[in-house]
């Protein structure tokens, strides 16, 4: 559903921490928030330990997922949450998670999320 803007919202859920995998939800959303798009990513399990720990910073070259994150958030389009449970499950800092998200959130923000979005995708 688009805003009140007219643009277009999208929902990405990461689960896992295969650097490909998050480089190619990275180069995403990197495309999607140059294009208008707003796009939210919502960090799970494996996914959120990657982005706390620091393993995206450590991705070498131009098209890391860091970096590809970066240059969507300086669009003013993209907002990274992270999941509560998986922050708790996982025994991770949250002052750490609080630093590398916008906001933490429980599953029922993160299905309205889903539930309003134009697309969401599963990576």
């Amino acid at each position: 559903m688009t805003d009140a803007s007219g643009r277009q919202r999208w929902v990405v859920l990461l689960h896992r921490a295969e650097e490909s995998g998050l480089t190619a939800a990275a180069a995403m959303a990197a495309a999607a928030t140059s294009l208008g798009i707003a796009v939210t990513l919502v960090w799970f399990d494996g996914a959120l330990d990657a982005l706390v720990s620091g393993r995206l910073e450590e991705s070498a070259g131009e098209s890391s997922a860091a970096l590809l994150l970066a240059g969507a958030r300086e669009t003013g389009l993209l907002r990274s949450l992270a999941c509560s449970a998986s922050a708790v499950n996982r025994k991770l800092d949250l002052g750490a998670v609080r630093a590398a998200v916008d906001e933490i959130v429980g599953w029922p923000t993160a299905v309205s999320l889903i539930r309003a979005a134009d697309k969401s995708f599963v990576w």
